[in-house]
């Protein structure tokens, strides 16, 4: 009998340690990395949700900020895949990051088609620049110290 990939798997939501265990290094790291990092700055908890869809199945964990969607993270072998919906009108912005960006990010957010004046990424994370490019994207989209102060 076939074994039922992890990520695949919709009958039980996988605990912590087995998505761990599930990715590989430097992709387990790169997870803590992005994972810690939201949790630190935004001071949000994930859920974790299974998508059926087609884009993108499986199991999945959802990040909210004020009752807004901050990103998806889509847990892989190898790394993640981070969804990451922009303003149209901040473009400008990301532009200008270009420089600092991985190839293949630029690639990500140059083909992206609008959609009701926004942009949905979504941003393949195999290595540390790339993780740090999602970092800059997210900072962007929702300032945690603009909310810090209230």
């Amino acid at each position: 009998m076939e074994k039922i990939d992890l990520i695949f798997d919709g009958s039980r939501e996988p605990l912590e340690e087995e998505l761990l265990d599930y990715m590989d290094n430097p992709g387990r790291k790169l997870w803590e990395g992005i994972n810690d990092f939201i949790q630190e700055k935004y001071k949000t908890s994930p859920k974790m949700a299974y998508s059926k869809c087609s884009g993108k199945p499986g199991w999945n964990r959802k990040y909210k900020k004020s009752g807004k969607s901050l990103c998806t993270l889509y847990p892989e072998k190898d790394g993640f895949v981070a969804l990451i919906v922009i303003l149209q009108d901040s473009l400008p912005v990301v532009e200008a990051m270009y420089p600092d960006f991985e190839k293949e990010v630029v690639d990500v957010i140059t083909s992206a088609q609008p959609f009701n004046g926004t942009f949905w990424l979504m941003v393949p994370v195999k290595n540390s620049r790339a993780l740090e490019n999602v970092k800059d994207l997210l900072l962007l989209k929702h300032n945690p110290e603009k909310y810090s102060k209230r």
